[in-house]
């Protein structure tokens, strides 16, 4: 786990986590906004960029007290009518170290926290028919809001209706536990995946009641970033979300799956041995610090021998505090290690996300990542830079940070782009579209050139996607009078790419037809294969007819002359293991080591 080092600029935080105090921010209520939803009567209030907007509507009964741990319900109608004027409470979740909240405490947010919020132009009328985009936000499935991001601009410029969304994040979303099981009859109980059934539930609603916000429930494309786009992967995957959307965008995205064995078993288990944080581990841990047991020895035995009801009782009556403590894993930015995306058999495919013909939700699907993904999580790690209070100061070894950015941003776009863009076409989908973030612009302050620090970060594409640059001040520190014109140009062709495929399935050369053709991905050599995004400073925007394969960057570690050290190479394989090259001869020497 990556150390938290107390930098500033912390734009992991920024992009994945919600500043909390505009929460407390309400608009006043325009009549001519009043909306029937099965949810009940919402008003809502006319928002900046000529938007209008709808904050904190219910889409699911509260998840709390019987209903923890379980398939969310959907809303039961209110009679009176809902002011969406200010954005409901965040998922339960750490505090992070950049969060404005007034708060006391480690944590923030609350389990009542199944709401959305609808952004629209104001020009709609009773035909209107405008395509649909579910923003699923990030932060590791663990951290996070849709409250954090401003649609206001992509909706009102390219005329879509753009909707975020919370669903329940970390053990209180990913939690498979047997006594869980055994006390429901619901396969969707079962599958612990609860932050994913959040958002298949969020997706009905839509189904049953964008239209009366202006959107076409037969046109929803579902986007998201980082752990959002993980969750997209997980909804294409999944046979309970056929038919509730229609395009699919993977921003920094993941294909990986936790076992359910994995999920649950003590680490200590013979067979497969589970997580440190599997929810048997931490129920244990649960009963020593209730004074239930004397130690984890004895936890294990009592655990075993409990009433599964008894149990679920025990587990249902704790606070979220209580639940979070168990977790004692180091964080970064808020996030920490749960199971998480577990291959139950219902909800996903018990071999995970493998896109097999038939058994997946075949629609044009955009994926891409960031040249530079790992960067972020480098300068947020004191093993990497150097920093001084709370001001970054700069790279310990720049060659070293550019290497293993290298590798491992690399072996990020296979697992989230190369790899299931080929498998996607190879089972018949021949609607999909890549791209690579390079923008790298960022600007010099003393003697810390953030252009190195960052490049082209994990979370960086957000803002162009948004074309909403005002992050919480932060801006101020990627953004200048000099790079400033380049980057929103780019931001208005993204937000036009982004646009065009909601509307019609393919980014094509954007809403005003006056971009680069952004071609589908080819399998085979020397064909088309993604889009590089980059300013007109700079490279600008091409297509790239290049790919990666894990055994290939295994090839390329093994004859990189910049490795001096066999160590060194071997923590680059660990990230690589993917491949099963077990030929490979450093993969046999570091297993010696």
């Amino acid at each position: 786990m990556i150390k938290k080092s107390f930098v500033l600029i912390s734009l992991l935080t920024l992009f994945s986590c919600t500043n909390d105090s505009q929460n407390k921010v309400i608009f006043i209520e325009d009549l001519d906004t009043l909306k029937e939803t099965s949810s009940g009567q919402v008003i809502g209030f006319k928002h900046k960029n000529n938007s209008l907007a709808w904050f904190g509507i219910p889409y699911a009964e509260p998840p709390i007290d019987d209903l923890r741990w379980r398939a969310p319900k959907p809303k039961i109608r209110e009679t009176e009518i809902l002011k969406a004027t200010s954005f409901a409470d965040v998922c339960f979740q750490n505090r992070s170290f950049v969060d404005y909240s007034e708060e006391d405490g480690n944590y923030i947010g609350s389990e009542d926290c199944l709401y959305l919020n609808v952004h629209s132009p104001r020009n709609l009328t009773e035909e209107s028919n405008l395509p649909v985009m579910l923003w699923i936000h990030g932060g590791g499935n663990t951290t996070g809001a849709g409250s954090a991001y401003d649609f206001s601009k992509l909706a009102s410029e390219h005329e879509v209706i753009v909707v975020s969304l919370n669903y329940r994040l970390g053990p209180f979303g990913w939690f498979y536990h047997p006594s869980l099981n055994e006390t429901s009859n619901l396969k969707e109980d079962k599958s612990g995946n609860f932050g994913l059934l959040d958002q298949i539930l969020a997706l009905k609603w839509l189904k049953n009641n964008i239209k009366e916000f202006g959107g076409n429930p037969k046109n929803i494309t579902i986007f998201g970033e980082s752990a959002g786009g993980h969750n997209v992967f997980s909804l294409i995957s999944s046979q309970l979300a056929k038919g509730l959307f229609h395009r699919a965008i993977s921003q920094s995205g993941s294909t990986r799956t936790t076992s359910i064995e994995n999920a649950s078993n003590y680490v200590d288990d013979e067979k497969i041995p589970g997580w440190p944080t599997s929810s048997k581990e931490i129920v244990n841990n649960l009963l020593v610090k209730n004074n239930q047991a004397k130690d984890i020895y004895e936890a294990k035995i009592l655990q075993d021998s409990m009433n599964n009801l008894n149990l679920k009782n025990f587990l249902q009556n704790l606070s979220p505090s209580e639940i979070f403590d168990t977790y004692e894993e180091e964080m970064v930015a808020g996030m920490f290690n749960v199971p998480r995306i577990i291959a139950d058999g219902y909800v996903l495919p018990k071999e995970g996300m493998e896109f097999k013909k038939g058994k997946f939700n075949k629609v044009p699907t955009m994926l891409g990542t960031n040249r530079d993904e790992m960067k972020l999580f480098y300068a947020l790690d004191e093993e990497y830079v150097i920093s001084f209070s709370t001001f970054l100061i700069y790279i310990r070894d720049e060659e070293k940070y550019e290497i293993e950015n290298e590798y491992a941003s690399n072996n990020w776009k296979i697992n989230g782009v190369d790899q299931p863009a080929r498998k996607l076409i190879k089972s018949g989908n021949s609607e999909v579209y890549a791209y690579r973030f390079d923008w790298d612009e960022e600007p010099k302050y003393l003697w810390m050139d953030f252009c190195k620090i960052f490049g082209a970060a994990h979370g960086f594409e957000i803002p162009f996607v948004t074309g909403n640059f005002d992050y919480f001040g932060f801006e101020k520190y990627i953004m200048n009078d000099k790079n400033k014109p380049a980057a929103i140009e780019l931001s208005d062709s993204m937000m036009s790419y982004w646009a065009e495929f909601a509307y019609k399935g393919n980014p094509g050369k954007g809403r005003q037809k006056n971009l680069i053709s952004w071609l589908p991905w080819q399998n085979g050599p020397e064909k088309a294969k993604f889009i590089v995004l980059d300013s007109s400073n700079d490279k600008g925007i091409f297509m790239s007819k290049s790919e990666l394969f894990y055994n290939d960057e295994l090839q390329r570690l093994a004859e990189d002359n910049r490795i001096k050290d066999l160590k060194t190479r071997c923590e680059y394989i660990e990230n690589l293991k993917e491949s099963g090259n077990q030929s490979n001869f450093f993969l046999k020497e570091c297993k010696k080591l």
